[in-house]
C-alpha cells in the first residue's frame, strides 16, 4: 500500500511539474552590440546627436537595433526620439571594393535607413535611394 501511494505521489508530482509554464529564454550572454555615434546634419536644427546600437546574436547574425536621436537647438536638446526594430546586413561592390550595408527596418521601405560601413570604425548614412550623399557635410557615425 505504501509503495502504491509513493508511486501515485511521484506520478502526480511529475504531472504537475510538466504543466508549469516554461521559463523565458535567458538573455544570451554571448550576444554582441556595436555602438556608433555622432552629430548628423539637420535642416531645421543645429544638428542631430545620433546613437545607433546594433545587436547581433552569438552566431554574428543581425538581430535588432536601437536608434536614439536628439534634435539639438544650440547646445540644448529640443526633441528626442528613440526607434527600435530589426536590421539586416548585406554587401555592395563599389568599383573593386566590397562594403557592408546595414539596413534598419528592412520590411518597411518607407521607414528604412541605410548605412555603409566604409571604414573600420565608422558608418555613413546613405540617402533614400541607398546612394552616398553628395555633400560637404558629415554624415558619419563613429564606433564607440
Amino acid at each position: 500500500m505504501k509503495t502504491r501511494f509513493a508511486v501515485a505521489i511521484l506520478g502526480a508530482t511529475a504531472l504537475f511539474a510538466g504543466c508549469q509554464s516554461q521559463p523565458e529564454e535567458p538573455v544570451n550572454p554571448t550576444a554582441q552590440k556595436v555602438i556608433y555615434s555622432g552629430i548628423l546634419p539637420c535642416a531645421d536644427c543645429s544638428g542631430i546627436r545620433t546613437t545607433l546600437t546594433l545587436y547581433r546574436d552569438q552566431y554574428d547574425n543581425p538581430t535588432r537595433f536601437e536608434l536614439h536621436e536628439d534634435y539639438m537647438n544650440g547646445s540644448k536638446v529640443g526633441l528626442s526620439a528613440t526607434e527600435r526594430g530589426a536590421w539586416v546586413a548585406d554587401t555592395r561592390m563599389e568599383g573593386t571594393s566590397q562594403y557592408d550595408i546595414y539596413t534598419l527596418n528592412p520590411e518597411d521601405p518607407d521607414a528604412d535607413r541605410q548605412y555603409i560601413k566604409d571604414a573600420v570604425n565608422a558608418i555613413e548614412l546613405l540617402d533614400q535611394n541607398g546612394e552616398r550623399i553628395e555633400s560637404n557635410m558629415n554624415y558619419r557615425l563613429l564606433r564607440k
